[in-house]
């Protein structure tokens, strides 16, 4: 895949995923809160725990005359009534070349980036993420935060992001919520990284 085509289907999946937030976020603000809740995603790749139990938009979008399509699915639960914790899972129609997964991620944040014109960028680090590199970042706009960790793996990106009212962010909780995410097909995922 170029990395122009790899950048800009970040940015779609970007947009996507932050309006289907937005919209969660403001119509599920006052959801009750009973604990935190594991799920298994709907393809059974990976697990994570959401302050209650996540609502999951499915999509695929065309990316071309060639009937390529972009899949995700988006896992949205609201964190008290200032915040929304957020889990995208989008699959990509091929998978990214090796070497090329920090650019895709650097083109998903470069997107996050560009989407309003406040929108800042408090910082982002390259970290490892059970064992892949991964791009760990905060964006703050206004009275707001985006706080998020991606990583991609074969022909698929996972970000794991929470968002919210800036004053009233949690770092704890966000770390909570990374901490619980876990890929359940790790050694495959690595195979198909690093093929011998």
């Amino acid at each position: 895949m170029r990395r122009e085509a790899i950048k800009t289907i970040g940015l779609w999946v970007l947009t996507i995923a932050l309006i289907a937030a937005h919209i969660f976020f403001r119509s599920q603000a006052h959801a009750e809160q009973t604990g935190w809740k594991e799920i298994h995603t709907r393809t059974g790749d990976c697990r994570i725990a959401f302050p209650t139990l996540p609502q999951m938009v499915e999509q695929k979008l065309k990316l071309n005359q060639e009937g390529m399509h972009l899949a995700y699915d988006v896992y949205l639960a609201p964190y008290r009534e200032h915040s929304v914790c957020v889990l995208l899972v989008a699959q990509y129609p091929k998978p990214v070349p090796p070497g090329s997964e920090m650019l895709g991620l650097e083109g998903l944040l470069n997107g996050i980036i560009s989407q309003h014109p406040d929108n800042r960028l408090v910082f982002s680090e390259t970290v490892q993420m059970q064992g892949l590199p991964a791009l760990n970042f905060m964006v703050e706009s206004g009275k707001n935060f985006f706080r998020g960790q991606a990583v991609m793996v074969g022909n698929k990106l996972y970000m794991i992001a929470m968002e919210g009212i800036k004053q009233r962010f949690e770092e704890k909780t966000f770390q909570r919520f990374l901490q619980s995410f876990q890929l359940l097909t790790k050694e495959k995922f690595t195979k198909s990284h690093n093929p011998d």
